[in-house]
């Protein structure tokens, strides 16, 4: 038996199981702190680690943004899948306003500050960003909110895409506003589209 090809290297798993820990420090920092002034040495000071460590995880700033949207959204995902699934009433309006409700949330409603922040910068052309941003979650709210009924795959992702347009528009209003009674009220009148459907 070859015990090179059974040895383990302790660095290596240390390495592969560094990133995720990385990754969720970077998360919050991110979303604490946004884009204007994000450096890896400055990630990497917030986290309690050398700028070379975070580099052999991520090799540049920009990769790291990128893993920090999908590590964000997927981790959205998580949380809300549990909430859809047990979400009172079956009908696609209740859910949207369990969706809604979730966002509302004071550390959900920074990624919106981040999304728009980084809609203003250069990752809006980037086509890893348009998937993560765009196409995931309409594939998200066409798969576990709007196919649930009789619907067809291109009715279900217009309704899916009108869904995300409009939260993330009303949360636009929202953060420059505040005015929420508002914007529910709008968010109420706009999910009869949905209550047809």
């Amino acid at each position: 038996m070859d015990t090179e090809s059974t040895h383990i290297d302790g660095r290596t798993v240390r390495f592969q199981n560094r990133r995720p820990e990385l990754l969720d420090g970077a998360a919050e920092y991110v979303l604490d702190n946004g884009l204007a002034e994000l450096s890896l040495r400055r990630v990497a000071e917030a986290l309690g680690v050398t700028h070379a460590t975070l580099l052999r995880h991520f090799s540049s700033k920009d990769e790291l943004v990128l893993a920090v949207i999908e590590h964000i959204r997927a981790d959205f995902v998580r949380q809300l899948s549990g909430e859809i699934e047990h979400a009172p009433g079956g009908s696609v309006a209740a859910l949207a306003k369990t969706v809604w409700a979730r966002l509302c949330q004071p550390l959900e409603q920074r990624q919106f500050r981040l999304l728009f922040e980084l809609v203003g910068r250069r990752y809006a052309g980037d086509s890893a960003f348009v998937e993560s941003m765009i196409r995931s979650w309409v594939e998200l709210i066409a798969d576990r909110i709007l196919v649930a009924g009789d619907r067809s795959g291109p009715e279900a992702a217009a309704l899916a895409t009108l869904m995300l347009a409009l939260f993330r528009g009303l949360q636009l209003d929202l953060m420059l506003t505040g005015d929420r009674e508002r914007v529910e009220a709008a968010l109420d009148a706009s999910l009869i589209v949905f209550e047809r459907h």
